[in-house]
């Protein structure tokens, strides 16, 4: 399986500044001192040499990721990332009016959900969305969010066929060539793991998590559920300290993530959802503190560890 990326944010959508792409501008040239600017080939090599914070951004785009099987097309959670990856799919059978897709809800909160309104292959005919959810009345929740009170569209007038199938348990569920099973995680309202399945490969996706007790025992919950997946995507919206101050906001930090990522043994962890009010330096700050952390955790055990940005691509 193919992951891709589309939106890391949490809580709502965080565009990068004017005066950080300045900055970002500024600390480039001063960098690129005895580098010849007239020369493409070196300015070019110069620039991608460049950390990815400092050439480009994190990005600012709500929870969205895309998982693609041989011809299966799943999308984890609609945020606001889901508007550009609906605009890429056009360019294939989508833009005719061809195309089956699988949409998994986590939760309804407005940042998995916010850009589903904007996502274009619901507007071709002839595409087939499934949305999976295992909350109730999950069509009430889409139609309550496109009322003319919030939104000039509603979810009847988009002309695709757009069904909508609720999970009742924790049972396993056939999605083309994927088998998908979730479950509940801590957060107000609400909200669900989804474990995406095929070949024996696992992939996690458990955003929007707070973790009591962090004694082993007391994770031993999710670690069972997470376990020896290929990779997991974890809620780090927070730095530790700001999660205790935070307690009962439903979200977690970093160092939770590689506690749990090496109980359940497993491969990749993704630091997701990141706070709105975290720049590309204070993520990367984040992110160096957590290097540290594994460093004098891991007792041996190999754990790769990556910062979500928008674009990033894994194999599976």
């Amino acid at each position: 399986m193919r992951v891709k990326f589309w939106g890391v944010r949490g809580s709502l959508p965080a565009p990068i500044r004017p005066r950080e792409i300045e900055q970002k501008i500024l600390r480039a040239i001063r960098g690129a001192q005895g580098i010849d600017l007239s020369d493409e080939e070196a300015v070019d090599a110069y620039v991608r040499s460049l950390p990815y914070f400092r050439r480009g951004t994190t990005g600012g785009n709500t929870s969205c990721v895309e998982i693609r099987g041989q011809g299966t097309e799943i999308i984890l959670d609609a945020g606001s990332g889901i508007r550009q990856l609906g605009l890429d799919l056009m360019q294939g059978p989508f833009g005719q009016g061809k195309g089956p897709i699988y949409i998994l809800i986590s939760h309804t909160h407005w940042d998995h959900i916010m850009g589903f309104p904007f996502f274009s292959p619901a507007y071709a005919p002839g595409n087939r969305i499934t949305i999976y959810s295992r909350h109730p009345h999950i069509r009430q929740r889409f139609e309550d969010q496109q009322h003319p009170d919030h939104f000039p569209v509603t979810l009847e007038t988009m002309l695709a066929d757009v069904e909508f199938v609720h999970l009742r348990d924790d049972s396993k569920s056939a999605i083309g060539e994927f088998t998908v099973s979730t479950m509940p995680l801590r957060h107000p309202g609400g909200s669900y793991a989804f474990k995406v399945e095929k070949d024996g490969c696992a992939f996690v996706y458990a955003t929007d998590a707070e973790y009591k007790g962090l004694l082993p025992a007391a994770m031993d919950h999710y670690a069972a559920f997470y376990a020896g997946a290929e990779a997991l995507v974890f809620d780090a919206q927070f730095t530790l300290e700001d999660a205790m101050a935070k307690e009962g906001w439903g979200h977690s930090s970093s160092l939770v993530g590689v506690d749990i990522a090496l109980q359940a043994n497993i491969k990749r962890l993704i630091l997701f959802h990141h706070e709105p009010s975290y720049n590309d330096d204070k993520l990367q700050e984040i992110y160096d503190k957590t290097l540290r952390y594994y460093e004098v955790q891991r007792q041996g055990q190999a754990l790769e560890i990556l910062m979500a940005r928008e674009g990033l691509e894994l194999e599976i």
